[in-house]
């Protein structure tokens, strides 16, 4: 059953000292596409300082509004980019963003 009723979330990111302006980036991604995406009523990352978690919060006028967004095959590829550059962080395959988005120089 869907809810009918207005959605938001807040998700606790925590990023690696050295990698935020990395990491900012992509998320700042993330929220340019949520804000476009029907039924987002709003979306912001809130960036602390001295090593509190950034919170990423949104809200959406419905869950329909939200799993259409998430089925989108850009918050798809975002997410496959994000996952990339979690595992270069700890020494993965992929060592830039260049190489995990597939970007010619």
């Amino acid at each position: 059953m869907h809810w009918q009723t207005p959605i938001e979330h807040e998700l606790q990111i925590h990023p690696r000292l050295g990698h935020e302006a990395e990491l900012g980036a992509l998320i700042d991604n993330l929220v340019d596409g949520a804000r476009r995406a029907p039924g987002c009523l709003r979306c912001q990352l809130v960036a602390r300082e001295n090593g509190e978690p950034w919170l990423l919060q949104g809200s959406w006028k419905d869950e329909e509004a939200l799993l259409d967004y998430f089925a989108t095959p850009s918050l798809q590829l975002l997410g496959e980019v994000l996952l990339c550059h979690c595992r270069s962080l700890s020494g993965g395959i992929v060592e830039t963003l260049d190489q995990a988005t597939g970007k010619v120089a």
